[in-house]
């Protein structure tokens, strides 16, 4: 793939499209995600968590502490950071529902080398 093949590839998929009223409405009645919030696309992106008992092996209920533990398809590169990216999709699950956390920003606080780069990335690369 050339470097102007892969441009206008690009440009057609972020190019803004103009649709009568009539032509939107016809749309938001067989696509949900055409009116979704920022929020509730993201959630769409993200998708179903797998859920992994911890107590049924014995090495993970000692680091987990006999937890459930949810797992998403798309953090699956995340190793060890279950539990931020519950919070994180916790955050997005209550702005999607229109609570106080529809006004707040995501902030992610942490050590150097954390992974919170890595995060904003993926996140990123979700919600486009």
């Amino acid at each position: 793939m050339s470097i102007f093949s892969h441009f206008q590839q690009r440009f057609e998929s972020t190019r803004q499209e103009e649709l009568t009223l009539q032509e939107y409405l016809e749309l938001c009645k067989q696509d949900k995600s055409a009116y979704a919030s920022a929020a509730e696309r993201l959630l769409m992106a993200i998708g179903e968590p797998e859920l992994l008992d911890t107590s049924t092996n014995s090495r993970l209920s000692r680091i987990f502490s006999n937890k459930v533990i949810r797992r998403y398809p798309a953090f699956a590169d995340f190793h060890g950071m279950e539990e931020c990216i519950d919070q994180i999709v916790s955050y997005f699950r209550h702005a999607a529902q229109g609570l106080e956390e529809k006004k707040q920003i995501l902030y992610l606080l942490g050590p150097v080398g954390g992974g919170k780069s890595s995060l904003a990335e993926k996140l990123k690369e979700l919600i486009e």
